[in-house]
């Protein structure tokens, strides 16, 4: 190598030194005090996970609170010195740029005077407008004009609309009125402020543009609202204009009393025009100077460059892309940022839905197959799970209960010489353990022998009885039977979430829009709440015509105990429809009361909470939908369905809070666990409400009652009521004196397969009515009301609620 190739090769390595020590220089020049997250944007091709992505807006503040200057040359030094965690994973891959542009969360109102000259007019069209129309996502930007003595309405302006803008700057006019402009668009940017509003302005026949209003309170939006104001510098404004002193008042009022509700937009004033009235600027000066974060700017010698200072805190800096990290997202995402391993900003941003997770893919017959295959799964555990409940954890809690509080050691009573156990008739025992329910004492071993219940139980004892679990029943197919409704429910809830699934998550699209339009407006886009309310309250209706309609099929067909012919089918699937269509309907006025929640209050995003109202309308109506020509007591409707919409509407919250591979178990739970609690709650109040008696209706013994619902039900436990002349039988007829009376009679009893209660004549004799002689052995329908006759005694059949 000769010495000139010598001489290049030295000087080009001490160039790219110094270009890398530069760099190193300029990095460690940057200094990042906070990182903002301004919003993001996700977009999906449908591919399974290929082209995902997600992008993060940013904005980078030094530790004095002031911009970072980021650009494409320091864009890759913030590369190396930046970290962004999506949760607790770091996001290793991804493209980040230098790219200022306007969040969703802000709102700009311009309001322009037509006494400025046409070509400053043009330059604010197509200069100032334009920049900010370009910048900012659809439905941020509004536009109004001052003309003579009159605001027009804001109207939002988009990249479609933009140039019909136009027609309306070509308008001049002779006179501005600068304070009624301010203290109208200021007004416009809230719902609650009528007292506040001068009085001067009240008759006025003002239109103001809702979309503002509902854009300015959100969430993450309420120090996102701008008021620019161009105006003509060179005259005064017109001597009929509001009083500057009250516009003044009017807008120190509102900061003095700044609240959730009232909203005071960040305030900059534009004059055009070489020779400034003084009177203007006085005005403007004490209208947005006065403001701490607001200015009033001369554009005397106009530059874009002012104005972009004007909405510069607003824009973000950076765009970061990053592949989707997880197979789906279904709500709040928890972000944070760390300069040099120290954190310096962190975010909370909204991808997706519970209802409707992002990205919705393309599934495979794979995907498809083990979705529902894993649901049966699901469902049968949820069988399993209330069977447990019902028949083992609350059999037990009351046992357990029952033992607690009367099993007991023997304490010898004051004067009592002895006390005798009236099962085995034995001496008790000081110190022995005894049940002490009743008055009719009992060893407890005696107690469990005689089949957890007193001795003298049935006439003498009405009270002496525990509740107690039989292991060996368990598995048997009593336990189905008694829990049939709510595998039922279970059964039902199931089929509904796979007609949720089959139909895209949502099959009323239109008539939510609709709902949502109503307190949103027509179009609007506000940081996605209104697509998100379209999309939350959609599933709702869904989900009211297929549970409701669902349930009421098979609680119906399980209530009704006629054979059943085309008639009876056409019955319950009519019911069933009707209501399916109550359950939606209630689901609909749920979801106006959410978005009219969210829409008074001002929140950008929907708490979990808000659903509450929904679910209690749709289990309260569902319910008593129910009772309509069936046999379910409206009493234990109610009960039922507000102890299902309980269970419901926690199983749809906490089951949001454990991430899963199936990002679609979440409303599976939902549906099945909600059917199957609507079930056993149907069923439990019930049992409870069910009074059957016996009403002796002659002879000594007229007008006794005897509660025979302690022996007989239909969701369980003792199912037998003997009538005999033997102590054997529950209900003994010692009262009887004529031979008419076997020793066991009749037999009364709950029919599980019908969920009605019987009587089986066991001997002759029994008259039915007055009127008829039931056969021996063979079982009759029991009604309220119904009367029968044994020996002498006229016994009647009474149920009460």
């Amino acid at each position: 190598m000769d010495k000139k190739k010598k001489i290049n090769m030295r000087r080009m390595l001490l160039i790219g030194g110094l270009f890398l020590f530069a760099s190193a220089l300029n990095a460690q020049q940057i200094e990042v005090g906070s990182v903002e997250f301004s919003g993001l944007n996700y977009n999906s091709d449908a591919v399974r996970g290929q082209n995902d992505s997600i992008t993060l807006y940013l904005k980078f503040l030094n530790k004095e609170d002031r911009r970072v200057d980021i650009n494409t040359n320091t864009i890759n030094d913030i590369k190396n010195l930046i970290k962004i965690y999506e949760g607790e994973t770091y996001i290793d891959k991804y493209e980040i740029k230098a790219e200022r542009g306007i969040p969703q969360e802000c709102t700009f109102s311009i309001v322009v005077d037509l006494t400025i000259s046409q070509d400053d007019k043009d330059k604010i069209r197509e200069s100032i407008i334009n920049e900010l129309v370009m910048n900012a996502p659809d439905s941020c930007v509004y536009v109004s004009f001052m003309i003579d003595d009159s605001i027009t309405t804001s109207r939002p302006v988009t990249r479609d609309n933009y140039k019909s803008l136009e027609i309306d700057f070509n308008n001049k006019s002779e006179e501005q009125y600068i304070c009624k402009a301010f203290c109208y668009k200021v007004q416009e940017f809230n719902e609650y402020i009528e007292s506040y509003f001068p009085e001067e302005l009240k008759t006025a026949n003002w239109a103001f543009e809702s979309n503002i209003a509902h854009r300015a309170k959100l969430d993450g939006h309420k120090e996102k609202n701008f008021l620019f104001m161009f105006v003509n510098g060179n005259i005064k404004h017109s001597d009929n204009d509001l009083s500057p002193d009250v516009a003044i008042e009017f807008r120190d009022s509102l900061l003095n009393n700044r609240d959730s509700i009232i909203i005071v937009p960040t305030i900059y004033a534009y004059y055009f025009g070489e020779n400034l009235d003084e009177h203007v600027e006085d005005l403007l000066w004490a209208l947005a100077e006065q403001q701490s974060n607001g200015k009033y700017v001369s554009a005397k010698t106009f530059d874009v460059n002012k104005f972009k200072e004007g909405i510069g805190d607003a824009m973000y800096d950076v765009a970061f892309t990053y592949k989707a990290i997880h197979e789906q997202y279904m709500g709040d995402i928890d972000y944070r940022a760390e300069w040099r391993n120290d954190t310096v900003g962190e975010g909370r941003l909204d991808i997706g839905s519970k209802e409707k997770p992002w990205p919705t893919k393309i599934e495979t017959t794979t995907d498809t197959l083990v979705k529902y295959l894993v649901a049966l799964l699901v469902a049968f555990l949820t069988i399993v799970f209330f069977i447990l409940v019902m028949k083992v954890l609350i059999p037990f809690i009351k046992f357990r209960s029952f033992a607690i509080k009367y099993y007991k050691k023997y304490v010898p009573e004051a004067n009592v010489q002895r006390r005798i156990c009236h099962y085995c008739k034995q001496d008790l025992q000081p110190g022995q353990m005894i049940v002490a329910k009743c008055k009719h004492l009992m060893h407890v071993h005696c107690w469990i022998q005689n089949g957890y219940k007193c001795a003298e139980f049935g006439q003498i004892c009405k009270t002496g009885i525990q509740e107690h679990i039989e292991w060996r029943e368990l598995l048997g197919v009593r336990t189905i039977k008694d829990c049939s409704q709510a595998i039922s429910g279970i059964c039902a809830g199931l089929i509904g979430w796979v007609v949720f699934e089959l139909s895209g998550r949502g099959l009323f699209n239109s008539l939510a829009t609709n709902i949502t339009n109503t307190f949103y407006g027509k179009g609007d886009q506000i940081s996605s709440i209104a697509d998100t309310c379209t999309e939350k309250v959609s599933a709702f209706l869904t989900i009211g015509l297929l549970l409701g309609f669902f349930l009421s099929l098979v609680f119906r067909y399980n209530d009704e105990y006629r054979k059943k012919d085309w008639k009876v089918y056409l019955k319950i699937v009519l019911l069933s429809l009707l209501t399916g269509i109550i359950g939606m309907a209630a689901f609909a006025v749920g979801g106006i009361i959410m978005c009219s929640l969210l829409s008074a209050i001002g929140l950008g995003s929907i708490p979990w909470y808000y659903s509450l109202p929904a679910y209690l309308l749709f289990s309260v109506c569902t319910s008593l939908a129910l009772t309509i020509k069936s046999s379910i007591p409206i009493k234990s409707a109610m009960l039922g369905g507000l102890c299902s919409a309980v269970i419901g509407f926690l199983v749809l919250y906490f089951a949001g809070l454990f991430e899963t591979n199936y990002p679609w178990m979440n409303m599976l739970l939902n549906f099945v666990i909600y059917g199957g609690g609507l079930g056993a709650s149907l069923v439990t109040v019930r049992m409870l409400a069910e009074k059957y008696f016996l009403v002796i209706q002659n002879g000594v013994k007229a007008g006794q009652k005897i509660p025979i619902h302690k022996w007989m039900n239909a969701t369980g436990g003792g199912n037998n009521v003997s009538i005999g002349m033997t102590g054997e039988c529950e209900i003994q007829m010692n009262w009887e004196k004529s031979n008419k009376v076997a020793k066991e009679h009749a037999q009364l009893f709950i029919d599980h397969a019908k969920s009605l209660p019987m009587i089986k004549p066991l001997a002759t004799g029994v008259i039915f009515n007055t009127r008829a002689e039931l056969p021996v052995g063979k079982p009759s329908v029991l009604s309220n009301g119904d009367t029968f006759t044994i020996g002498d005694t006229i016994f009647q059949y009474v149920e009460t609620d």
